[in-house]
């Protein structure tokens, strides 16, 4: 076999073994993808066109403004636990089952205010999901910010806790 046959062979045996190790490594995220876990998650453009996805500092700046409707696609333990100042809380979970209304205080939000969608971060899909349902409800503004609540604290920007809710009590999540 020639010197150059020999290259291409071992070219196509170290990409076949690459192939087989990262497989190997995310084979939980290939679970996953094969049950549809993501299906609800992904989205074509040209359907949610008022939907765009953001970068921490685009997050922060809108924060900053005061002008946007913040809010967090994450379980309600894990809002308690801390979240954007400001932000309420819509898990991702309840809004997208059937007959979910949205919160009252979103009912009376304008539908072409800049709404900012956020999660845990990572693999998080819950903002994903939160703006498809925002969009299907009427809003045409919907920045999400995939890096999400991991990012935020990452960075060191500024952090809110919930206080602890007797059990029964309703509240906006708010300190």
């Amino acid at each position: 076999m020639s010197e150059a046959g020999r290259a291409v062979r071992q070219a196509l045996v170290l990409g076949a073994l690459a192939i087989l190790i990262a497989a190997a490594v995310h084979f939980p995220l290939i679970k996953r993808f094969a049950r549809g876990e993501f299906q609800e998650t992904f989205f074509q453009a040209a359907e949610y066109p008022g939907v765009r996805m953001i970068t921490l500092e685009e997050a922060e700046d809108l924060w900053r403004t005061g002008m946007t409707a913040v809010l967090d696609a994450r379980a309600e333990e894990l809002f308690a636990q801390g979240h954007v100042p400001g932000a309420q809380n819509v898990p991702a979970l309840a809004a997208g089952r059937a007959g979910y209304a949205l919160p009252a205080y979103l009912s009376k939000t304008p539908r072409g205010m800049t709404l900012l969608v956020y999660c845990e971060g990572g693999d998080c899909q819950s903002s994903l999901a939160l703006a498809r349902r925002l969009h299907d409800a009427g809003f045409r503004d919907i920045r999400v910010f995939s890096e999400g609540w991991e990012a935020w604290t990452r960075a060191g920007l500024p952090e809110e806790r919930s206080e602890k809710r007797e059990e029964g009590e309703k509240g906006d999540g708010q300190k």
